[in-house]
């Protein structure tokens, strides 16, 4: 998501207004959505207090695509993070050629290691156990 920014973002003059906030803001693209916080504060870029969402509303308007692959982005994160397969390599196979270039390098990286992903996926991590670790001595 990140060099799809960046690309979009350099569309703008560098003295522009959305180039600045896009450029400031840019942890609010990458963050999940569900967890962008609702507390007010000064934001000097727009000269109003605002919300991390209405921040983010107002980056999205400024371009359709970064708002697609934004959009896309969040779903995809969504099934990812709720171990949902199906759904994250459907979304990939639906939007493969409608998507940035980038975009679809990582995609047919996704869909090629599909097999991986997905057993990675079931296997429960488990961590070792204290006493057979390298910190044998420090532990109590």
């Amino acid at each position: 998501m990140s060099r799809v920014r960046v690309q979009i973002m350099n569309q703008f003059h560098r003295k522009s207004h959305e180039y600045k906030a896009i450029k400031h803001y840019w942890k609010l693209i990458q963050q999940d959505s569900r967890k962008l916080s609702d507390k007010r504060f000064y934001r000097p870029t727009f000269r109003m207090h605002l919300t991390n969402k209405e921040i983010l509303n107002k980056l999205l308007s400024y371009s359709e695509d970064l708002k697609h692959h934004y959009q896309l982005y969040q779903l995809l994160l969504f099934h990812f993070q709720n171990k949902e397969p199906e759904k994250f390599f459907e979304l990939i196979e639906d939007n493969l050629k409608q998507v940035h270039p980038i975009f679809q390098t990582v995609f047919k990286t996704f869909l090629k290691d599909k097999e991986k992903i997905i057993n990675a996926d079931n296997v429960p991590i488990r961590l070792g156990s204290p006493k057979h670790s390298d910190l044998d001595g420090f532990l109590p």
